[in-house]
């Protein structure tokens, strides 16, 4: 009987002998990338305001999520690039009234990250795209009705961007 117990004892033992507390696994290429270098947010679309607000979003979000900070470039492990591919507005409610006027739209925005290691010269993360959507109503001018919709937009985009990171050794 004390075999049995000394033998079950050590089997619920080892069996959490790789748990870590407070740490989410990470995937091969970022266990030793803790700290990210974000230049400024590159544009292909015909926005101007876009960098900036997508560059804010993605450092607020790095710091509210936590699994890496942001810091100078002689200062990280890795350097995150990232591309404003394409801005999308999607019709997704109609007037009643009127014929082919829209009250609502969805605004899909299009980013494509990459992540590279700077102190092993390679790439972590290919060329990936990830999408942030948020919905607005147009109120009178339907083009700033769309410039106020691309900061919530951006956070999404962002939150999506730093969870596809920080989540890949799941």
């Amino acid at each position: 009987m004390n075999c049995i117990a000394l033998g079950l004892l050590s089997l619920v033992l080892s069996s959490c002998a790789s748990y870590k507390m407070g740490s989410t696994p990470k995937a091969e290429g970022l266990t030793d990338v803790r700290v990210l270098y974000i230049p400024t947010v590159q544009n292909e679309t015909d926005e101007t305001a876009v960098p900036g607000i997508v560059t804010n979003a993605l450092l607020q979000e790095i710091d509210r999520e936590g699994t890496f900070r942001h810091a100078r470039k002689d200062e990280s492990d890795a350097s995150l690039e990232i591309t404003v591919k394409k801005i999308e507005r999607v019709s997704i409610r109609q007037s009643t009234e009127q014929f082919l006027t829209s009250l609502q739209y969805q605004l899909i925005l299009t980013l494509e990250y990459r992540l590279y290691n700077m102190k092993e010269k390679k790439e972590i993360i290919p060329p990936t795209q990830v999408k942030g959507t948020t919905t607005f109503f147009v109120q009178g001018d339907q083009t700033e009705s769309q410039r106020q919709a691309l900061p919530p937009a951006a956070i999404s985009a962002a939150q999506n961007l730093v969870t596809a990171i920080s989540s890949r050794g799941w």
